[in-house]
């Protein structure tokens, strides 16, 4: 798969209205069904940074304790402007610092060894990077090197303001105190279940089910199932 047909898939992906957790199986998707291993996105700011990855846990930790986010060429790039590039270590590290070439050759290690990169700005001072990176040496032999960085950059642009949509659900729910229980009572609701039918799902009583539906209810401000279900997707919690 070249860049244009990923990046289209991406702007496909991005009109389904989806949870975190769908949004980011569906990039991890994408990334195997485009011949990557994994993803990342980051979005950054002095004070509200934000990544979601399946990069190897291990890699992740060493990346945070190292504070490798002031020396990776992908952020000092993207920090730089809003862009579409390829990257590969063999390309890189024969000519780079010792510090450098260490981080090169860590990530190596946990096959995070080429990629390609988009990067744009978020506003109010942020940026944000989606990555889908491989385990292979060297760019592809189909990259379009550059053809389609407009469409790439919508790609990206259209990623972010779905993150942050979707993002929203849960501070909606931590400000109304809704529970993960009582959020997904509702959601099934939504579906259609019944409450005894919602209680098989979740491997509950019916009475916790009817309890947990009357939180929701009260912390929603509705009288009935039916209105907090509507309330709740309204309020694009489920």
């Amino acid at each position: 798969m070249n860049e244009r047909r990923i990046f289209e898939r991406l702007i496909e992906l991005c009109q389904v209205r989806s949870s975190p957790s769908a949004l980011t199986n569906a990039l991890e998707g994408l990334a195997r069904a485009a011949g990557f291993d994994c993803y990342a996105y980051f979005r950054a700011h002095p004070n509200d940074c934000r990544v979601f990855s399946n990069y190897p846990e291990e890699w992740q930790r060493v990346y945070l304790a190292r504070s490798y986010m002031t020396l990776d060429p992908v952020v000092t790039t993207a920090k730089r402007s809003t862009q579409v590039f390829w990257w590969s270590v063999d390309e890189m590290r024969p000519r780079v610092s010792p510090e450098l070439r260490r981080f090169y050759t860590e990530a190596a290690d946990f096959n995070i060894k080429s990629g390609l990169s988009v990067s744009v700005s978020a506003g109010f001072g942020r940026f944000a990077i989606l990555t889908f990176a491989s385990s292979k040496l060297g760019r592809p032999e189909n990259c379009l090197r550059g053809e389609t960085s407009a469409l790439g950059i919508t790609a990206a642009a259209a990623l972010h303001t779905k993150m942050v949509e979707v993002g929203r659900p849960s501070n909606a729910v931590s400000a109304l105190g809704l529970s993960g229980i009582e959020l997904s009572c509702m959601r099934w609701s939504a579906e259609g279940k019944t409450m005894r039918e919602i209680a098989d799902i979740l491997g509950m009583t019916y009475s916790g089910v009817r309890h947990h539906v009357d939180g929701a209810k009260l912390k929603l401000g509705v009288v009935n199932i039916k209105q907090a279900t509507a309330a709740a997707t309204r309020r694009r919690l489920i």
